[in-house]
């Protein structure tokens, strides 16, 4: 029988209970007088054992409401003289609704001048009973790391069916049933409110539950991954880019509070994706991931090396008239770098310059000074001369360039704002006049 059909017993049952207690009204002449009218009934159920607090307070609310019909509004003076008999049609009509346990004493007490009636209920549990509560919780349709953070969440939650089910005769689960689905919803909403639980107890002496956990909406519908480097070729990412797509697409179907109460563990979880990577580790290739938390989940990954540096660059200049003339409007330059330190680098670079099919290679030397200036010193092995370059960067997105060419004595200055990660475009400027340079990244 479930708790609410119980509940809707008892009240057939007080309203028979109300017309019996009509007849053991003692006469009117008796009741002559102003006399207090009792306004509140305190409920108390015990039993020696196999009484979980849980399941002894919602016994007690249904106790109040038994007692409640049958008592509030009435004269003190009345229930006193009748307490024997309120306390037997109490006990009747509990024990009628009670299952797992038999009700053994009632006992109605009142006071004078207090407005109060006191009732206790005194159980005695019938002999099979859940001696061991063994919890399953499982999450449905979530990658591993998102299954982890969850369980950790939810830690602790075999306690709530521990403590209102161990030692509850095996016959009286069903009260507390209703209680259980409360109990779980306030424990998520505390510890996991992103989610919800269903869960199927099966009831024994070894007792068993079953909880399922769903995720609730806004959920990821979509990702877009993009994949950033600074410092090695990002045409070379796009060999890794499947790897990631897998890891983030797992992603989808969470809830998006959710991603965002966890952002850093899966911050941190997908970093480790490229950076378990064979090739990653042989670069010294560190991988940084910033998540943006949406319907749309937006994934940046950015994969720099402290030790190398590699980059591919496509030069374009336009208005060049003096570049146009010597086919050397556009350029490929190559750059290979080995860092060593952090503010020292050496390395070697290639131009390519495939209008006029010639090449120049370059080995030198940079330093960043403590302002963040970076100067540095080549030697052009094919045309035998010193190049000196000093950038200095302004912010995240502005440049400014000078280079010195000792075989022309040639001087240039640029300016450069980066457009995008692919792309930026500088303003150069030397003796020969003004144009405008683009520069791409692969």
């Amino acid at each position: 029988m479930t708790g609410r059909l119980q509940l809707c017993l008892a009240g057939v049952l007080c309203v028979l209970a109300v017309g019996i207690s009509c007849w053991l009204c003692l006469p009117p002449a008796a009741c002559a007088g102003k006399t207090t009218l009792i306004e509140q009934v305190d409920v108390q159920v015990g039993a020696e054992k196999n009484l979980p607090e849980p399941v002894r307070q919602r016994m007690e609310k249904s106790v109040a409401v038994i007692a409640g019909q049958l008592l509030e509004g009435r004269k003190l003076t009345e229930v006193g003289q009748a307490r024997a008999d309120y306390a037997g049609i109490i006990q009747q009509v509990f024990d009628k609704v009670l299952v797992g346990y038999t009700v053994s004493r009632v006992a109605v007490d009142v006071q004078d001048g207090s407005g109060t009636a006191r009732v206790q209920v005194f159980l005695v549990p019938w002999q099979d009973t859940i001696q061991k509560v063994r919890v399953d919780v499982s999450v449905e349709g979530m990658p591993k790391v998102a299954e982890a953070l969850l369980q950790q969440d939810v830690s602790g939650m075999e306690e709530v069916f521990q403590s209102s089910l161990q030692g509850l005769p095996v016959a009286a689960a069903d009260w507390s049933h209703g209680l259980l689905k409360k109990q779980v919803a306030a424990f998520l909403q505390e510890r996991a409110p992103e989610f919800k639980a269903d869960f199927d107890v099966q009831v024994a002496a070894d007792t068993r539950v079953k909880v399922v956990l769903y995720p609730l909406l806004p959920v990821v519908r979509t990702v877009d991954l993009s994949m950033r480097s600074d410092t090695v070729l990002n045409a070379g990412l796009l060999t890794k880019r499947q790897k990631m797509q897998s890891a983030v697409d797992g992603l989808i179907g969470l809830p998006v509070p959710f991603v965002e109460r966890h952002r850093q563990e899966f911050e941190h979880y997908l970093a480790d994706v490229l950076n378990g990577d064979a090739d990653f580790r042989r670069w010294s290739v560190d991988t940084q991931v910033a998540l943006t938390p949406g319907e749309q989940l937006k994934v940046m990954s950015r994969s720099d090396s402290d030790i190398y540096r590699v980059r591919l660059e496509g030069w374009a200049d336009v208005g060049n008239s003096w570049g146009n003339q010597h086919d050397t409007s556009l350029k490929a330059r190559l750059h290979l770098g080995r860092m060593l330190s952090e503010r020292s680098e050496l390395f070697s670079q290639l131009d390519f310059y495939p209008q006029s099919v010639k090449w120049d290679w370059d080995v030198g030397y940079r330093y960043a000074l403590p302002s963040g200036t970076w100067a540095g010193v080549r030697y052009d092995l094919r045309n035998d001369y010193f190049k000196v370059d000093v950038l200095q960067p302004i912010s995240r997105k502005w440049l400014l360039r000078y280079e010195y060419r000792e075989l022309e004595h040639h001087s240039e200055y640029g300016i450069r704002y980066k457009l995008h990660d692919f792309l930026s475009l500088e303003y150069a400027v030397d003796s020969r006049g003004s144009w405008l340079r683009f520069i791409g990244y692969f």
